[in-house]
């Protein structure tokens, strides 16, 4: 059975319309100065590590380390796959990535959908070895620059022999925000990845796969012409990954829920081949494709991501929309439907999925987008006044937001004749255990709630 997401919520028209003399003014203003360009400028090493699969294989793997203190002439940064997520402030929109290739070939490096300043693809025999300008190996430097970026969600990988490169592990997400009107990045008050489209929090999936094989054959100089494999035709991954991860039976889940009611999802997919993510027992909505804005959301029940793409879905995570058994017990998974979903084909769980649990911070198994009393633990839900505030964080009798001197006579009544709605710790009597919490609650707004 599936369940519908609400509606995507965009930036209304009367708030563009208050803006409209604003925009208006704006213009004048540029006209009277230099124009400004904010710029962001990243360091990055190309290197080699290994990953451990669930069954204990070792994958020898090339990925991307962050040069922390921006020297590409140390070589400080840990080496992930997939390499650190490169994020764009709102408002940039100038990027700069500096590649420093520590491996033992040449590679460069490309973001899908941005192309870069200057750089030329390297043609050897009339054939294409690179999409852009290379970086040496063993210490090759290379500077690339996209001007005019475009926003949304994008794949950066190495643009040399991808088939290979990429498989080893040369890739990362890039994430760039718009400014949109007063909202803008995932923080309080939401963020807009595409304009119009606010969201509270956002979560990155980047599929991929390993071919122990193809890994096992670079690893060894063995790949090539007139080596041991020559080619990627008969690749056969038995590994796949998302962020990186394998997953096995035991593994924690993920914990979202704590920004709001709106995830962002941002699906990107770094393998050879197609990926089918489905978000069991819910629609989502697509807003994106490419990082191109979709003319209306789709909603739909899965997202069909070939090799190189990427999508981005707004998913709903208001309290009304959750089917049982997620309303009971806060989980769900994310996996891909085309069965993917073992280690080596070793039988158990395993594979393209991710599970995810809903934010429960004060611990009585509701999760905090149901709970009308997120600060403090009340399983029964106990609400006598019916104004979704559990009574556990609710003293203010007269309803006014605020608990003070006037909700005092109402706290002295309620304890004289009993009446449930000074039953403030729902222990079913009003003693001097809810005068403490009377007193504690005192100052204060009722709540927080997330239902109110």
């Amino acid at each position: 059975m599936m369940f519908r997401v609400r509606e995507v919520r965009t930036v209304s028209h009367s708030i563009l319309r208050k803006f409209s003399s604003l925009i208006v003014a704006g213009v004048l203003t540029l006209a009277l100065i230099a124009p400004q360009v904010d710029a962001a400028e990243f360091w990055l090493r190309a290197d080699t590590t290994t990953l451990t699969m669930p069954d204990g294989a070792v994958i020898s793997m090339w990925g991307y380390a962050e040069d922390a203190d921006q020297n590409l002439a140390t070589h400080d940064g840990t080496v992930t796959v997939p390499g650190p997520s490169i994020v764009v402030a709102p408002g940039d929109t100038t990027v700069t990535i500096n590649l420093l290739n520590n491996l033992p070939v040449p590679s460069s490096l490309m973001i899908a959908g941005q192309p870069s300043d200057g750089s030329v693809p390297t043609f050897v025999d009339g054939r294409v070895l690179s999409m852009t300008d290379e970086a040496a190996g063993n210490g090759g430097i290379v500077t690339y620059t996209w001007s005019n970026l475009r926003p949304g969600t994008y794949l950066y990988s190495s643009g040399t022999d991808p088939a290979v490169q990429v498989q080893m592990g040369l890739y990362g997400s890039v994430k760039a925000d718009v400014v949109d009107g007063p909202l803008c990045s995932p923080e309080p008050g939401g963020g807009t990845c595409y304009r119009d489209i606010v969201y509270d929090e956002d979560l990155t999936l980047l599929f991929s796969e390993i071919d122990p094989a193809v890994h096992q054959a670079v690893a060894t100089d063995n790949y090539g012409p007139s080596k041991a494999m020559t080619s990627t035709i008969e690749y056969q991954p038995k590994y796949f990954l998302i962020n990186g991860v394998a997953r096995s039976a035991g593994d924690a889940p993920i914990e979202i829920g704590t920004g709001g009611d709106r995830l962002l999802i941002r699906f990107l997919n770094a393998g050879l081949r197609t990926v089918v993510p489905v978000v069991q027992g819910f629609y989502v909505n697509i807003v994106a494709e490419d990082g191109f804005p979709t003319r209306y959301p789709q909603e739909q029940y899965s997202v069909f991501l070939p090799a190189g793409k990427t999508h981005d879905a707004i998913f709903s995570l208001q309290c009304e929309d959750l089917p049982e058994p997620i309303l009971s017990h806060g989980k769900f998974a994310i996996y891909d439907r085309m069965g993917r979903l073992n280690n080596a084909g070793a039988p158990g769980e395993g594979g393209m999925m991710v599970e995810f649990n809903l934010v429960d911070l004060d611990g009585e198994s509701i999760a905090d987008i149901c709970d009308n009393c997120t600060g403090v633990a009340n399983a029964n839900q106990l609400d006598t006044d019916g104004d979704l505030f559990g009574n556990v964080c609710d003293a203010d009798f007269n309803n006014d937001l605020f608990v003070d001197f006037a909700d005092v006579a109402p706290m002295i009544r309620g304890f004289i004749w009993q009446d449930p709605n000074a039953d403030l710790n729902a222990d079913g009597v009003v003693n001097f255990g809810d005068i403490q919490v009377f007193v504690d609650s005192y100052d204060k707004p009722p709540g927080p709630s997330a239902l109110n």
